[in-house]
């Protein structure tokens, strides 16, 4: 009696507690949120720092790897720039943003701040970019 008692408590947990996993999270989530960005341009060899600006990082709709990246490189809010995401490496494709620079890069992220560097280009100027993110 004892015996059955305890493997029917088992069986019961062992399906309360399946049902209760929590669903597969998405691998977007780790890079969604406000960050306070620092990024240093590089142009002709020269090096310079911007002031720090906020970026926002949304997880786009029409694909379950992308990223949108609001507020990019300080050109405001509605410049979003795509990124799409394999574990904890993300990148930029190549893209014109509304201000006609286009831009390419690659970054990673630990789950509180973001490292990447991007190339912009603009009326044959290209400038070396390596920002860091760092979540609010």
């Amino acid at each position: 009696m004892r015996t059955t008692t305890f493997l029917a408590f088992m069986v019961l947990a062992t399906i309360a507690l399946t049902g209760c996993r929590k669903k597969d999270a998405d691998p977007r989530d780790i890079f969604v949120g406000t960050y306070s960005v620092t990024e240093t341009w590089t142009e002709n060899g020269k090096a310079i720092s911007k002031p720090v600006f906020a970026m926002s990082v949304e997880k786009a709709s029409q694909n379950s790897d992308m990223l949108l990246l609001n507020n990019f490189a300080n050109y405001g809010a509605g410049t979003i720039a795509d990124a799409t995401i394999s574990g904890y490496s993300m990148t930029i494709p190549q893209q014109t943003l509304p201000n006609l620079k286009a831009i390419t890069g690659t970054g990673k992220t630990d789950g509180l701040t973001i490292t990447f560097t991007y190339t912009e280009n603009y009326n044959s100027i290209s400038i070396e970019i390596t920002a860091t993110a760092k979540k609010k």
